[in-house]
């Protein structure tokens, strides 16, 4: 009795992922190789960039970042701290070195 049970249960799960399949094909055909376009597609740019604090992250989250990565390097080799410490730098100084870049490239002011 169980068996039939069980039997009928797969049957059942297999019909309705059949027509679940089925019912979404429809919608997938208009836009089968791409994404659909967004809704308001083709607005036009601003008019004046946006500051560069929008656009580049800060000072202090680039060191956040190099001082992780720099004690993951640093636990790695020994001395995680010291990893920590150049990670700090090195991320303050590429922070900066793309704020600066994206200025004068006129990505932001």
């Amino acid at each position: 009795m169980s068996r039939l049970s069980v039997f009928f249960l797969a049957a059942s799960t297999l019909a309705g992922a059949n027509i679940a399949a089925g019912a979404s094909l429809s919608a997938d055909t208009l836009y089968a190789q791409y994404y659909p376009p967004p809704p308001r597609y083709g607005y036009p740019p601003p008019s004046s960039p946006p500051p560069c604090q929008a656009v580049t992250p800060g000072p202090f989250q680039g060191a956040a970042r190099g001082a992780a990565g720099g004690a993951l390097i640093g636990a790695i080799s020994g001395n995680a701290g010291r990893g920590a410490a150049i990670g700090a730098g090195f991320g303050a100084l590429r922070g900066a070195v793309r704020r600066g870049s994206a200025r004068n490239a006129g990505a932001c002011y």
